[in-house]
């Protein structure tokens, strides 16, 4: 059975951007209602989307408020975390807009709603992805060059490249607003404009690569390096293992140095598997279109691709959404300052 609905490269794009291009009720590949995978996307369209969505953004707003008012805003990685917690919950805001316009199509008629939705999917999808990169770059250096490390990795250099990167961001996916419109067949969801298609199509392998394939690379050799160093370091001061890990010696890690690489290594390491899956299957789907069509715009993906595809979403999204989690269960200094912020603010009560 053919789908009723095709699916072009940039509609696939939009959904794996947090962004449905269909109604929930609405039977958009053409199966029988009893179908089992087509229960398990509804449930997670209709149920766990939202779920995490204001899971997601209660706890980046906590973690956000702990780095900025607690004894973690002394620490020059705070900025990275800071930032992190900034780009996570605009892209989980977007998302439960889109969920919302979903079940209400009419809200996607509003003016600029879908342009600003596509808009901010793409730039915090991108910024929370280079944002860990400098954040494991700047602990690359603290644990491989120790001694270079009070120069470089300052706070005035941290908050140049947070900007810079932000700022290529925003002039990167700019063209959304221009590719974007309203289409109403019969429902209204966010769709590209005909004279966009193929440069939306030669776009996605390009945001493909800027959002995964680099980040994903430059994460995984740079935990592998930091974690190979503090095993050397480990090793080579095991005499002295009390003495090098309290106190400040050049060349030397600090037990709080550790336990922060150890923290950072798992939110980077976090990062890498959720976001392994959604992306791998979306780097499969476009190979895929490539070289079974000429004109990759006009390739129409099966039922059984799209629901595998809106599967592969659900730890996408999650990546977006734990990193409360993490901290909690990797940081005893994240767990204390909590406690005390709590506290603090239940005494002003």
């Amino acid at each position: 059975m053919q789908p009723e609905k095709s699916t072009t490269t940039l509609e696939t794009m939009l959904d794996y951007h947090g962004f449905s291009t269909e109604k929930y009720d609405w039977n958009p590949y053409g199966l029988n209602e009893t179908n089992h995978l087509r229960k398990i996307v509804q449930a997670i369209s209709l149920y766990l989307v939202p779920t995490i969505g204001c899971l997601g953004i209660v706890g980046n707003i906590c973690c956000f408020i702990v780095f900025l008012f607690t004894s973690f805003k002394y620490l020059p990685m705070t900025l990275y975390l800071v930032a992190l917690a900034i780009s996570d919950t605009g892209f989980l805001a977007a998302v439960m807009i889109g969920w919302l316009t979903s079940l209400h199509p009419v809200i996607a008629l509003s003016p600029g709603c879908c342009h600003v939705m596509v808009y901010i999917t793409y730039v915090c999808g991108f910024l929370s992805a280079w944002y860990i990169v400098l954040m494991m770059v700047e602990r690359y250096i603290v644990v491989c060059h120790p001694l270079r490390a009070p120069r470089i990795c300052t706070k005035r250099r941290g908050r140049l490249a947070v900007g810079l990167t932000t700022a290529f961001a925003l002039v990167l996916y700019i063209h959304s607003f221009l590719s974007t419109y309203v289409e109403v067949t019969p429902y209204a969801y966010c769709s590209s404009k005909s004279t966009y298609l193929q440069f939306n199509a030669v776009f996605t392998y390009i945001d493909s690569l800027l959002t995964f394939v680099v980040p994903f690379t430059a994460i995984f050799i740079l935990n592998i390096r930091i974690i190979l160093a503090v095993r050397h370091f480990r090793k080579k001061h095991h005499p002295i293992h009390d003495f090098c890990l309290h106190h400040s010696e050049p060349g030397v890690l600090t037990r709080a140095q550790v336990r922060t690489t150890k923290m950072l290594v798992l939110v980077s390491t976090v990062f890498v598997v959720l976001y392994l899956p959604s992306h791998a299957y979306r780097i499969y789907l476009l190979v895929f279109g490539l070289v079974s069509k000429t004109k990759m715009y006009d390739f129409e993906y099966d039922q059984n691709q799209l629901l595998a595809q809106h599967i592969c979403q659900l730890p996408y999204y999650l990546n977006f959404a734990v990193d409360f989690l993490v901290y909690s269960l990797t940081s005893i200094a994240f767990r204390r300052n909590v406690v005390k912020l709590f506290r603090r603010i239940c005494d002003d009560d």
